[in-house]
C-alpha cells in the first residue's frame, strides 16, 4: 500500500497454477477518492495515478468507466462530476444558465465544484449559439421548401388550366372555321 491510503483490503491468499497470489479489494471510498483526483481538471492522468499509488492502469480505468455508466441520475452514483467532454446537451445548457445567474466571486467556486473550466462555459455557450442558429436555418430551409412545393403545385395547376384553354381555343377557331365556311356558302 502506498502513500497512505488506508483503504485498501487484502482478501488473503489464493492459489493460481500452483503460485500463491494475493487478491486485492478496494472500497468504494477509496475508488471514489481516487476517481475524484483523475477527473479534476489539472488532476493526474490515469497512467500517472496509477504509478503514485500501486493500482494498475487497467483497474483505475475500469473504475473510471463503471462510475460513469452508472450516470448521474442514479442515486449510488459517486458524488464527483462527470468529465465536461461526456456532459449531454441538456446538462450543458443547465450548467450554463446556472453559471449565467452567478456573481463572478461566486462563478470560480462553482467552476471548481462541477470540475470545469471557463473555457467550458465559452465553448458550449458557442456550441449552442451554433446549434441555434443551425436549427433556425433549418427552420428556415423546411419552410422555404414548402413554399417551394405549393409554388410547383399552383405552377403544374395553371399550366394544365392554359392547356386546356388552348386547346379550347383551337376547337373554337376549328369549328369556327367549319361552320363559318357553310355558313357562307347558304
Amino acid at each position: 500500500m502506498r502513500a497512505g491510503y488506508p483503504a485498501l483490503m487484502l482478501a488473503g491468499p489464493k492459489k493460481s497454477g500452483g503460485l500463491e497470489e494475493t487478491e486485492m479489494a478496494y472500497g468504494e471510498e477509496f475508488k471514489k477518492a481516487m476517481l475524484r483526483k483523475v477527473l479534476l481538471p489539472g488532476g493526474p492522468t490515469i497512467p500517472e495515478l496509477s504509478r503514485e499509488i500501486g493500482v494498475s492502469y487497467q483497474s483505475l480505468y475500469n473504475w473510471k468507466i463503471e462510475f460513469q455508466n452508472k450516470g448521474i441520475e442514479t442515486p449510488e452514483a459517486p458524488e464527483f462530476p462527470r468529465s465536461p467532454r461526456q456532459w449531454r446537451d441538456g446538462q450543458k445548457f443547465d450548467a450554463l444558465l446556472e453559471a449565467a445567474g452567478l456573481p463572478e466571486e461566486t462563478l470560480g467556486r462553482w467552476l471548481r465544484e462541477k470540475g470545469l473550466r471557463s473555457e467550458h462555459l465559452e465553448v458550449w455557450q458557442e456550441e449552442m449559439k451554433k446549434e441555434l442558429n443551425q436549427q433556425k436555418k433549418n427552420q428556415e430551409l423546411k419552410e422555404a421548401k414548402k413554399r417551394i412545393k405549393e409554388l410547383e403545385r399552383e405552377l403544374n395547376r395553371k399550366d394544365k388550366a392554359l392547356a386546356e384553354m388552348t386547346a379550347l381555343v383551337v376547337l373554337k377557331k376549328k369549328l369556327d372555321a367549319l361552320y363559318g365556311n357553310e355558313n357562307e356558302e347558304e
